[in-house]
């Protein structure tokens, strides 16, 4: 029985400086899984088999990678079970467009959808399109459960865990969610032969800073915290559950020999929970004699970090941390449920920038009822993050996410219309015209502003302090060299101006 899965394209503003070409994790780890048990699996990668390729699309925006079309002409006619991945929700319009041109030429395949999106916003997903199921939370043993049953002549959605499916007559039935897994080790690992890797190592693409030909990696699943803006207590729940430490360094050093790898990016929604993991992870480093990279980009929790701490993660080979303290109010802070202390931040900002480590960090504005006085607490916040010696700041638009508590109180209060003009709101994080204010405080222009007066604060602040960090910054441009994530921003900016438009998705 043949399964293809499929990573579609993504749409990105034309003005956008931030949006990274990464490859599918989530999707590699579902075609493992699945090969693992003995099916033929194809994965295509829609941006990563056209890794130099845009069109142009609608509203502002270019769709990189293949066509939709191309996409559709690569799946193997005898293809039983289809699978798409849904991820952020902002390409919900383009994903939704592709399952129905997907269903308009294999009317008779199983058509599966699951990620962020699909989880988030179950019944949505299957009315808007031709799905027949859609898979939530994590999607490895739902995924092979579905096509073991599928290839025993014995499948019936209603006994699959995890899943919302329709029924003859047209109703939607959601199953009990699927248990969590605590065994991450025995999960097979992502099928990264199944994607052209190739193109985004030569190009050091991925999620974190480039520093070589970097590798994927996923350490641990969930967190255990419930900020109101995340949807991972819907996606993955509030239990985190870390990987065996010599299970990780195995896979680190295969994908080394196999792949020439120079660098790890951690794609974990939150690392460092525990600092006995995270010790315990540096320490086998040093014993097992490998030497490469690694960076955590996607944020982290800093309780755990203090100048020991951040002495051995610079020692491991640790160059890049993201923090994401989001708020320098404290009033925002209870309200989000963001469970920190601002000078906690700036003692663990400290202690990695004088390891070495070069530190992003993350903030957002405009919150429902966030005030100008609380913007003001965060603008001190700000200028103590650049003194203490943090690299990089991004100043997000609070955007509510499908799946988070903030998403179902404004829905529920009739603030946020679901409909294309909300999924394009979502990239905000990548084009400030596209800021929505959520605070009655302030307008779209208003807060607009507010970002813009927060960057000028950071850098101004930091670069008056370390007055060579800008000239740094440009040289390793012009070298071709990143440390740090503005440089990698300002490299892609300069390197997509000068991508060719093809029509053809070639």
């Amino acid at each position: 029985m043949h399964i293809c899965l499929i990573r579609p394209s993504i749409v990105i503003p034309a003005n956008n400086v931030t949006s990274m070409f990464t490859p599918p994790v989530g999707l590699a780890y579902v075609a493992g899984t699945l090969r693992d048990a003995g099916f033929r699996v194809r994965l295509i990668d829609g941006v990563g088999e056209a890794l130099d390729t845009r069109q142009a699309w609608s509203n502002d925006c270019f769709l990189y990678g293949l066509t939709l079309a191309r996409i559709v002409e690569r799946i193997p006619a005898d293809s039983r079970i289809i699978g798409v991945s849904a991820g952020f929700s902002f390409e919900w319009p383009t994903c939704r467009q592709l399952i129905g041109m997907i269903r308009a030429r294999f009317p008779e395949a199983l058509l599966i959808g699951g990620g962020e999106h699909v989880t988030a916003m179950p019944a949505e997903s299957l009315m808007e399109t031709d799905l027949d199921i859609g898979v939530l939370g994590e999607g490895e043993e739902t995924m092979l459960e579905i096509a073991e049953a599928l290839r025993d002549d014995a499948f019936d959605p209603a006994d699959v865990t995890g899943i919302v499916y329709r029924e003859a007559g047209g109703g939607l039935v959601e199953t009990p969610r699927r248990p969590r897994r605590r065994d991450l080790d025995r999960i097979p690992w992502p099928a990264w032969d199944l994607v052209p890797m190739e193109g985004y190592l030569s190009r050091g693409y991925g999620f974190g800073v480039d520093r070589g030909r970097s590798m994927p990696l996923i350490a641990s699943r969930g967190c255990p915290y419930q900020c109101t803006f995340c949807s991972n207590p819907g996606m993955w729940t509030t239990r985190w559950v870390a990987r065996d430490v010599d299970d990780l360094l195995d896979e680190i050093a295969f994908y080394q020999r196999t792949y020439r790898a120079t660098n790890f990016d951690f794609y974990d929604l939150t690392a460092i929970v525990k600092k006995a993991w995270i010790v315990e992870f540096c320490e086998k480093i040093a014993e097992r004699g490998l030497v490469f990279t690694w960076q955590l980009p996607s944020g982290t929790r800093t309780e755990a970090i203090d100048a020991e701490v951040a002495r051995r993660l610079r020692r491991s080979g640790c160059r890049n941390m993201s923090y994401s303290p989001e708020s320098g109010s404290p009033s925002v802070l209870e309200r989000i449920k963001k469970k920190i202390s601002t000078d906690s931040v700036i003692d663990s900002i400290r202690s990695a920038v004088g390891e070495g480590m070069n530190i992003k960090t993350n903030v957002m504005f405009g919150f429902p009822g966030e005030t100008l006085r609380e913007v003001l607490e965060s603008y001190l916040f700000i200028v103590r993050m650049a003194l203490a010696g943090a690299h990089d700041l991004s100043i997000w638009a609070f955007s509510p996410y499908p799946g988070s508590e903030l998403f179902n109180q404004l829905r529920a209060e009739g603030r946020v219309v679901v409909d294309d003009a909300y999924y394009d709101s979502l990239r905000s994080y990548a084009d400030t015209s596209r800021t929505r204010s959520h605070s009655a405080h302030f307008s779209d222009r208003q807060l607009k502003r507010l970002r813009y007066l927060g960057l000028v604060l950071f850098y101004g602040t930091s670069w008056l302090r370390r007055p060579h960090r800008p000239f740094r910054m440009l040289l390793n441009v012009y070298r071709g060299t990143h440390e740090s994530r503005a440089e990698m921003g300002l490299a892609n900016l300069l390197r997509r101006r000068r991508m060719n438009v093809d029509p053809q998705g070639t």
